[in-house]
């Protein structure tokens, strides 16, 4: 997905400029300094973009931007899948975990969170 169809997946919320500044550079480093966070007014249209919730969307920008945690401690990836994994029903989400310990060995040591046994 290139930035001009980021800047339209969220509804034009944010511009393709913009998303190349925070991909490219990070939230306190653009090119003219640090990038602005989006506006709650703008947080449908990236949480749109993202196939998250505005929730989530603003638990993304409190971390990115200004370095505050949810008050649980998770990964950014369980945020990110959260909102997807409180869909399924009761057998998908039974058949799902069973698939995901399936892919841990037992031999293998738990890795730091957010990370896989290959990054850690």
């Amino acid at each position: 997905m290139d930035y001009i169809a980021m800047q339209v997946g969220c509804d034009r919320a944010r511009s393709h400029s913009w998303w190349r500044n925070v991909v490219e550079h990070g939230p306190w480093k653009g090119q003219q300094g640090r990038t602005a966070p989006p506006t709650p007014d703008e947080w449908a249209g990236i949480a749109k973009l993202f196939g998250t919730t505005e929730d989530q969307v603003c638990a993304m920008i409190a971390s990115d931007w200004f370095g505050v945690q949810p008050g649980t401690e998770v990964s950014a990836r369980v945020m990110q899948l959260a909102p997807l994994l409180d869909e399924l029903n009761e057998k998908e989400a039974e058949a799902l975990g069973v698939i995901v310990h399936s892919m841990r060995s037992p031999l293998t040591p738990p890795s730091p969170r957010g990370q896989s046994a290959e990054e850690a």
